[in-house]
Parts: C-alpha cells; structure tokens; sequence
C-alpha cells in the first residue's frame, strides 16, 4: 500500500502547524506512523502531546532539492503509513508535485489530500491582492478551513465562503472559532472514519491532474 501524504498550506500565521496537531490527534489509527514535514517556520511547533499519536520524526527543510534527496532516506528509515507536509503558502506547489512524479517516489507514496487553512478577517484581501500565490492552493484543495471566524461577523464569513466557493465549488468548507477549535470542528463535522476523512475519500480530487490541466 502506498504512502498517504497530506498538504496543510496556507500563509504563515494561519493556523497550519495547529491544524496538523487536531488532525493527527483525532485521525490517528492505532499502529500507524507519521512522519511531519515542515516547509514552514512559524511560531508555533508539534505539540509534545502530539508525538503520542504515532510521530515518529519531525523534518524542517527549505530547499526542495533537499528534500527531495532527504525523503528517501526517511521513508526508508521510518516506514511510514502517512506523511503530512506543512507547506509555505508563497512556495509554489509544482515544486512539491514534480518530488511526487519522479520514478523514485511514484510507486510509494501517493498525494492523497491537500488541506487550505485560512484567517477569515485577511482572506478575502489576500485573495484580491496576492491571488497569484493563493488562488492555485484553494483550487486544488480538498478541503478550505476558515479559521479565526470569532473576529468575523456572518456577512464577513458568507462573504468569504462565497470567494472560496466561486474558485474551488467541490471544495469543503468548515470553520472554527480560533485554532483552539480544531478539534472540535473535526469531530463535530463527523469527517473521519477509521483515521481517514470519509467525505473526501468519496471525492478526492487528483490535484495533480487538475494542476497540470491549468499550467496547460
């Protein structure tokens, strides 16, 4: 069975590293390993709680061709069931796929879901104003998180969910109040099933596929 790896991208600051703590602590499969690849420096870490759920390492890197030498090695050494990625929202995602085609890859891993966390008050200006980075990731995204939305009243939420809507229409939607409320949003949307997000297996999107239609 192939290597499930997951995307977790949006801008610095909003929210990714939490997400990737509720999302492992409620999909976690009993057994299971986890490798945590981070293309990010944010403030906030992999909470020492969070290695209980089957973390066996936590990779930085920067520099692409890096890692695309480096994930080898720690496949190899780890054997992982899942790798989620922690992606910078200014990098641009065809440098993570063409990892994902070459020869070496191909045949074990597979780039099963790709996860957008935004902050609800900034969404729609970084859409109007730096669309060019972010309109690709919310449209290969399986599923959009707004976060923060206790700081939004519900015009500002509608409106916002309308824009990711008219870019991305099969994407999910779901909100939380601030990062604190990942874990309740998870369970609450009843959006897993034995560790993996039910809907979404449904209706995965080959985000490869639909990337290499639109720089065509």
């Amino acid at each position: 069975m192939k290597i499930q790896v997951e995307i977790v991208t949006g801008f610095l600051g909003s929210g990714k590293t939490s997400f990737i703590n509720s999302l492992i602590k409620e999909s976690y499969v009993d057994g299971e390993k986890i490798i945590v690849i981070q293309l990010e420096n944010g403030k906030n870490k992999i909470l020492e709680e969070t290695l209980n759920y089957g973390v066996v390492t936590i990779y930085k890197e920067s520099n692409f061709e890096r890692l695309s030498k480096e994930m080898i090695r720690l496949i190899e050494e780890y054997s992982p069931n899942r790798i989620i990625i922690e992606f910078n929202g200014t990098y641009d995602l065809e440098d993570l796929f063409k990892i994902a085609d070459k020869k070496t890859y191909k045949n074990i891993i597979n780039l099963d879901r790709i996860y957008f966390i935004g902050d609800t008050k900034n969404l729609k200006l970084y859409v109007q104003n730096m669309g060019n980075f972010l309109i690709p990731f919310i449209e290969l995204s399986n599923l959009l998180v707004l976060n923060n939305t206790k700081n939004c009243n519900e015009e500002e939420i509608f409106s916002v969910k309308n824009i990711l809507k008219n870019i991305n229409p099969s994407a999910y939607i779901l909100q939380a109040k601030d990062k604190e409320d990942f874990n309740s949003m998870i369970r609450e949307n009843e959006i897993l099933e034995n560790g993996f997000i039910k809907k979404l297996r449904v209706k995965v999107n080959n985000s490869k596929k639909r990337f290499k239609e639109k720089k065509e």
